[in-house]
C-alpha cells in the first residue's frame, strides 16, 4: 500500500453500474435458465461426486481469495465498492499475486459452481464474466488508480499482473 493519501485534486473514479457482484448474479442466474431451456447435456444422471467436490473446492478458493482481499482493503482502511474514492493504493497480501481479487474470485466462484452443479452454460459464460470485469470495470478503475496515484500504481501495474 502506498503511504500516500490523496485529497488534493482528486480524480473522479467511474461510475460502476450495476456493481459487479450484481452482474456476477445474472450470469449465473443465465446460466440456470439456459440450462433449464436449452440443456447442454442429458442431465438425468445427476452430478458425479468428483464434479461436486471439485466445484466445491474452487468455490471455497475463490471466497477464500474475496475474503483475503476484503481483509487488506480494511487494513488500508479504503473502500472495496468500485466506482467509489479509493483513498490508499493497496498492494500487500493477495494484492503481491494479482490486482484484481475480487473480480477473479467472482469468476472462479461461477467457475466452481458450474463444475459442482454440472452446468455447462455456467462453465461457458464464466470466462465471458471475467471479459465483461475486464472490459467495464476493470479497465474503467485501471484509469482511475492511475490518475489518482500516478507512478504509484503504474509501478504496480509492472510488478503485478492483472489477473494471476
Amino acid at each position: 500500500m502506498s503511504g500516500q493519501h490523496h485529497t488534493v485534486s482528486d480524480p473522479v473514479n467511474a461510475r460502476i453500474f450495476p456493481k459487479p457482484p450484481v452482474v456476477a448474479l445474472i450470469f449465473i442466474g443465465a446460466a440456470f435458465a439456459l440450462e433449464y431451456v436449452w440443456p447442454l447435456q442429458n442431465s438425468s444422471a445427476g452430478v458425479p461426486a468428483e464434479s461436486r467436490i471439485g466445484g466445491g473446492v474452487i468455490m471455497a478458493c475463490a471466497v477464500a481469495i474475496a475474503l483475503l482481499a476484503a481483509r487488506e482493503m480494511t487494513r488500508a482502511k479504503t473502500t472495496y465498492m468500485p466506482g467509489e474514492k479509493a483513498s490508499a493504493l493497496v498492494q500487500t497480501g493477495i494484492y503481491n499475486r494479482t490486482r484484481n481479487p475480487m473480480y477473479l474470485s467472482m469468476t472462479l466462484f461461477t467457475l466452481g459452481l458450474g463444475i459442482a452443479t454440472a452446468n455447462l452454460w455456467m462453465i461457458v459464460l464464466a470466462p465471458l464474466l471475467l471479459l465483461y470485469f475486464q472490459e467495464r470495470v476493470v479497465k474503467r478503475e485501471e484509469a482511475y488508480l492511475a490518475a489518482r496515484f500516478g507512478e504509484d500504481y503504474r509501478a504496480f501495474q509492472r510488478q503485478v499482473r492483472r489477473w494471476i
